[in-house]
């Protein structure tokens, strides 16, 4: 049962740090103005005959699209025309689904830790227990270690080897081979190639780093300070 206590308050702090980690991932995936600083850096569309002055146009078309409040994507050399080909709409209406599952974790995941959170504090309430915010500690700590190690590993893939790392991304991600495209022919990978999502992997990791920081501090102050308090507790009992 104690066994059991600590691994539920350990998946609530895995719920409630993934709500806000996905929260801040839809915030980048969705900022236009960072999609447009990518796009000015490495986007290539000349053959597209798509001038950089419309990279700014083009960027917030595509992040209102992502964010659900726009149902295409348009042209802006001409708006009654959609920017990408019918299989590039469908590959971004995937990314879309993504990014909206992202969003749903923020508040069905937040949603639910308040709710676990609150159940668990009149439970103690009623049964005068005061171990509650200690048990919160503990498991939030533990989370923390257990994101924080997974995003580490992450990390180090990327660095050492991008490449793999971006095709297991997409085949974990995506049901088809609409991501298989030629900057060639292709104007959505002309606009976003490989180094493009190896520096907006990079930029949104510096968006998620104070949240890395807390969680990492977070496990630190509890191997350090709970982890004792809890067994002096102990073995007084």
């Amino acid at each position: 049962m104690k066994a059991l206590k600590k691994t539920g308050f350990v998946l609530l702090g895995i719920v409630s740090l993934l709500a806000l980690l996905c929260s801040i991932a839809a915030g980048c995936v969705t900022n236009s103005g960072l999609m447009e600083q990518g796009f000015l850096q490495y986007a290539d569309t000349k053959q597209f005959d798509l001038s950089p002055t419309l990279y700014g146009k083009s960027a917030l078309a595509i992040a209102r699209y992502l964010d659900g409040q726009a149902n295409t994507v348009p042209d802006p050399r001409d708006e009654a025309k959609c920017l990408f080909s019918e299989d590039e709409m469908l590959h971004l209406a995937d990314v879309k689904g993504i990014v909206t599952g992202l969003k749903a974790m923020r508040w069905i995941g937040g949603g639910l830790a308040l709710c676990a959170i609150a159940g668990a504090w009149l439970m103690a309430k009623k049964k005068n227990d005061d171990s509650l915010m200690k048990n919160i500690w503990q498991g939030f700590a533990w989370a923390s270690g257990i994101l924080f190690t997974l995003a580490a590993g992450l990390c180090i893939w990327a660095l050492c080897d991008f490449d793999s790392l971006f095709l297991a991304f997409h085949h974990l991600a995506f049901s088809n081979d609409l991501w298989l495209m030629d900057p060639n022919t292709d104007l959505m990978i002309a606009m976003m190639p490989e180094t493009f999502f190896m520096w907006y992997g990079g930029e949104m990791l510096k968006s998620l780093l104070p949240i890395f920081g807390c969680m990492l501090c977070l496990l630190i102050s509890w191997l350090k300070l709970g982890r004792k308090e809890t067994e002096g507790t102990e073995d007084k009992q």
